[in-house]
């Protein structure tokens, strides 16, 4: 009897512990991200820029991420490193066969009442359907610029023979902060996520400043200046994150 009692004794402790740490499953991730950063200012190009993360989440879908970021190039100015810090929220998982069939039947409403446009629609819906979770999520980037400014190594542009344009970029401090706000749409496969992060961002510490140079062609007289901040940027990226 006091065998037995031992067993149940231990089995009723093991029992709530196993299933702590059944629903504690997924609670975290780790994933690597690749895209783009592009400046929201025409003429301005855009560079890769590639990150790898961790994030940690609550039962009721809040939770924080945090990771290491690097830029090769922003601006013209090389060699960006950032450290995004942010909050999330993100709704609930759904079953595989519950995606399966909300796909299914998007798709075919689609397709049966969108006429001509029925076979791009339904595609479209049973993709929006497999979405597993979708994320918000809003943060900090502290980061450092390492790279030197461009001025004494400007671009060089001639506008039909008359007119040129000297531009550059300048770079008043090496430390940067970034406030940035965003979303990850998911599409799981097992206990791996198919990301895509659209995301924006505003550079606090205006660590980029782009001038254009105008003059007339022949002469070294500048008839045109113009400075721009370059604060805002839009970056998309693609990630696989690995749930556990």
């Amino acid at each position: 009897m006091k065998r037995i009692l031992t067993i149940l004794a231990a089995v009723s402790i093991a029992l709530p512990l196993c299933a702590q740490k059944q629903k504690g499953l997924e609670n975290n991730e780790i994933f690597m991200t690749v895209g783009a950063d592009v400046p929201m200012h025409k003429g301005i190009e855009g560079d890769v820029t590639m990150g790898i993360h961790y994030g940690h989440y609550y039962p009721n879908g809040l939770g924080f991420r945090a990771g290491f970021q690097y830029t090769p190039t922003v601006a013209d100015i090389d060699n960006h490193f950032g450290v995004p810090l942010a909050f999330t929220f993100r709704t609930g998982s759904r079953s595989f066969s519950n995606r399966l069939e909300s796909a299914a039947y998007g798709s075919i409403y689609s397709a049966v009442h969108d006429g001509e446009d029925g076979l791009r629609g339904g595609f479209f819906a049973f993709l929006m359907n497999m979405v597993d979770r979708i994320e918000l999520h809003a943060g900090l980037t502290p980061g450092y610029v390492s790279g030197v400014g461009r001025e004494q190594y400007p671009s060089y542009k001639d506008y039909g023979g008359k007119y040129w344009e000297k531009t550059w970029t300048e770079k008043p401090r090496s430390f940067s902060l970034s406030a940035d706000a965003g979303m990850n749409i998911n599409f799981r496969i097992w206990r791996f996520d198919l990301k895509i992060m659209p995301a924006f961002h505003y550079n606090l510490t205006n660590n980029y400043i782009y001038h254009i140079d105008k003059g007339e062609r022949g002469s070294d007289r500048i008839i045109r200046q113009e400075t721009r901040p370059i604060r805002w940027f839009f970056t998309i990226n693609g990630g696989l994150a690995f749930r556990f």
